[in-house]
C-alpha cells in the first residue's frame, strides 16, 4: 500500500488542506483558489484508482494508465462539477478555467506523475 503514498500524492493532500484551511480563514489567492484544486483533483483521482487497479485488479505493479483514460476522468470530472452540479447546486459554478486545470492535471499524470514511479 506504500504505492498509494508517493511524495506527488501526498503533495496533491497537502495543497488541498492548505487551500481549505484558507478559504475557511478568508484568505483568498485567486488562482490558487480557484484552478489549483482543481488541477491536482484528476492526478489524485488517477492514482487512486491506478493503485487499486495495479494492485488489486491487475495485479501489475508496472501497469500504466493510457492517456485516453485520463481524459475520460477529465471530461467526466468536467461534466460532474463544471455542467451538471451548478445546475443542481448554487454552491457550484461553471467555469471553463476549471475544465482546462481538470484537462492540464490528467496530462500531468499521464506525462509526468505516473512515469516518475513505473513501479509505485
Amino acid at each position: 500500500m506504500k504505492q498509494l503514498f508517493d511524495p506527488l500524492f501526498i503533495t496533491y493532500g497537502l495543497i488541498w488542506l492548505a487551500v481549505h484551511y484558507c478559504r475557511r480563514a478568508g484568505i483568498y489567492l485567486p488562482v490558487i483558489n480557484g484552478q489549483l484544486t482543481d488541477f491536482i483533483a484528476v492526478p489524485a483521482i488517477a492514482h487512486l484508482t491506478l493503485t487499486v487497479t495495479r494492485l488489486y485488479i491487475l495485479r501489475q505493479p508496472a501497469y500504466r494508465y493510457p492517456l485516453g483514460y485520463l481524459l475520460f476522468i477529465a471530461v467526466y470530472t468536467t461534466l460532474l462539477f463544471e455542467i451538471i452540479m451548478p445546475g443542481i447546486s448554487g454552491r457550484y459554478t461553471a467555469d471553463l478555467l476549471d475544465a482546462a486545470a481538470y484537462l492540464g492535471g490528467a496530462l500531468f499524470y499521464f506525462f509526468v506523475h505516473q512515469r516518475l514511479r513505473v513501479t509505485g
